[in-house]
């Protein structure tokens, strides 16, 4: 082996038996309906219905970020590499979310 193949700062150990982790990964989403207590997204990778995410959007110029619990997914085969609707619901919305989806709905009853 060469002095470079190995250049960790720590010392790592073998795990015995199982031991799970999760990895956290950004993906992209089309917001495809939203009200003030979740939404309906499409994505390209299924999520576990039951776990929570964090959620940010883009409203009006916002980033208000969310905790979702996942409620439903649904496979869909609109694109060649498969798609996924998911349903989640919204934990705990901060005010800038719930007033800026408020704000939203109004204007589209008004057009």
């Amino acid at each position: 082996m060469s002095p470079f193949a190995d250049r960790r700062a720590c010392v790592r150990y073998e795990v015995i038996g199982v031991l799970r982790g999760s990895l956290e990964v950004a993906e992209p989403a089309r917001v495809l309906n939203i009200s003030s207590s979740g939404a309906l997204l499409e994505t390209s990778v299924p999520i576990a219905v039951g776990s929570v995410r964090p959620m940010t959007l883009m409203i009006e110029g916002q980033s208000p970020q969310v905790k979702t619990c996942v409620r439903r997914v649904v496979e869909v085969g609109r694109k060649p590499q498969g798609s996924y609707e998911i349903g989640v619901e919204f934990v705990s919305p901060p005010e800038q979310l719930t007033s800026s989806v408020a704000t939203l709905i109004a204007q589209s009853r008004r057009d």
